[in-house]
């Protein structure tokens, strides 16, 4: 698997995975893999969101992308690479429509499927560099917007359990650090404008404390 791979789970509320036959009986399995401008639940002290663009380069540039049950390539279910399965971005989000095959995997899932049985559906990603924007919103809930993700795999699940956020922790660690050393250069600079009112001793105290304790010196 390609290195720094994360995935996702969407689960079926409002968005059902369809099996459907065609008229020579060939069975698909339509759904979608993630949808846009939705807030995610809680992945591990924040939360995601994905912007309309953030696929559109991995859809337009035909990489391989492989649909899977569970998100496990020993059940796979087509790729695009042999055109048994098609990937595609609308309003809603990037969704998959693949061909499925006469094989145990095939045939549970397309009878899971009619039963309503499968949860949501899964997709595995890397960033792309610069490919996401870190924040803090309004109620103090860091937020990672994606911008531009590398689509590996995507596919249907049983169970809406399993999150890899790894690598997000490692960029949310990040990001905290970069809001920590951006209060101190805020502090930094509050010290310097009322330095003359608290005295160069008291000044150089705060500058060498951390954050806390530079407020309780200056009060």
């Amino acid at each position: 698997m390609v290195k720094d791979t994360e995935t996702r789970i969407l689960k079926t509320a409002g968005r059902p995975i369809e099996a459907r036959m065609n008229e020579d009986g060939d069975r698909r399995l339509v759904g979608y893999g993630a949808v846009f401008d939705s807030l995610s639940e809680d992945l591990g002290g924040f939360r995601e969101t994905i912007t309309p663009e953030a696929f559109t380069r991995t859809v337009s540039l035909n990489n391989d992308v492989m649909v899977t049950m569970n998100h496990n390539v020993d059940l796979l279910l087509g790729r695009t690479a042999a055109a048994t399965a098609r990937i595609g971005v609308d309003e809603t989000g990037v969704y998959y429509d693949v061909d499925l095959p006469d094989t145990q995997a095939g045939r549970d899932v397309w009878t899971l499927a009619e039963r309503g049985d499968l949860a949501g559906s899964s997709f595995t990603f890397t960033v792309a560099p610069n490919g996401d924007r870190w924040s803090t919103d309004g109620e103090g809930r860091r937020i990672r917007e994606l911008t531009e993700v590398r689509l590996i795999e995507l596919g249907p699940v049983s169970s809406p359990a399993y999150l890899s956020t790894s690598v997000a922790a490692r960029c949310l660690a990040a990001f905290i650090d970069s809001e920590t050393e951006t209060n101190d250069e805020v502090a930094d600079n509050i010290v310097d404008e009322v330095a003359d009112d608290i005295g160069d001793e008291v000044a150089d105290e705060v500058r060498v404390n951390k954050w806390p304790v530079r407020i309780r010196s200056i009060g």
